[in-house]
């Protein structure tokens, strides 16, 4: 009978053990969760805020369209050459 003691405690203690490392588990990884989520909401407030940037090579374009225009327009309408 001591022996099915000895058995009984220790499949206590094992699955005590497997219980709480299951817990500490289960913790960690809804902390990494909101860590996880964290981030993600800081990448897309990152995406969302350079957005802008995707379009710069066209605002660079026609910025460059516009003096290039106003130039000319200088040009046409300063008579004679100011040397």
């Amino acid at each position: 009978m001591d022996g099915w003691i000895i058995g009984y405690i220790a499949g206590v203690v094992v699955v005590a053990a497997v219980v709480v490392l299951l817990l500490l588990m289960i913790v960690e990884a809804r902390r990494t969760a909101e860590k996880v989520d964290a981030i993600v909401a800081g990448l897309r407030a990152a995406r969302d805020g350079t957005a802008g940037l995707r379009e710069l090579g066209t605002s660079m374009k026609t910025a460059e369209r516009i003096v290039d225009a106003a130039a000319d327009a200088r040009a046409a309408l300063t008579p004679g050459d100011r040397s």
